[in-house]
């Protein structure tokens, strides 16, 4: 009887174990939150279905956010930032890292549609922190605000051409 509360505890400990592995690849860390959204807006965290958005829905890192025709959301991130979307945008946050004790971070984000406004928080006080990668280039914000709007391509073709021989 006693070995087999040994046993018993060593695989339970050992269960234990295993699911403590498994939860950072399960569990998202947040970076911010919705603060305002208005009509169709929609989020999609990594290996996770498209749900619509509502205000406080977290949001994490590689989350793809996108506001439809009528639609409109502010992310405020835990630095204080803000990512305001305006209607057909669309976002995905790439990499947002940041330590609240010494107030330095990073963020990246790739900008595929639509317009958005940035609004600096901490992090937005480095240099290089902030980039945005846009299909034409990346943007770099250093403090203050800053508008970016990417249009929709309009045709099917990607741009590349064939050479005549």
């Amino acid at each position: 009887m006693e070995g087999w509360k040994v046993r018993g505890l060593s695989g339970l400990a050992l269960a234990i174990c295993i699911s403590y592995s498994v939860l950072p690849a399960q569990a998202q860390e947040r970076v911010g939150v919705t603060a305002a959204v208005n009509l169709d807006a929609e989020g999609q965290a990594p290996s996770k279905p498209v749900e619509k958005l509502v205000l406080g829905h977290n949001v994490v890192h590689n989350e793809r956010i996108s506001t439809l025709d009528k639609g409109q959301v502010q992310i405020q991130f835990v630095d204080e930032s803000t990512i305001s979307l305006a209607p057909n945008s669309e976002i995905i946050i790439d990499e947002f890292v940041y330590d609240p004790n010494k107030q330095v971070g990073k963020m990246t984000a790739t900008v595929t549609a639509g317009l958005l406004r940035f609004v600096g928080g901490k992090i937005s006080k480095q240099s290089d922190a902030v980039n945005f990668a846009t299909p034409s280039g990346n943007v770099a914000v250093r403090g203050g605000v800053a508008i970016i709007e990417v249009k929709r391509n309009t045709t099917a073709s990607s741009g590349a051409r064939t050479q005549p021989r």
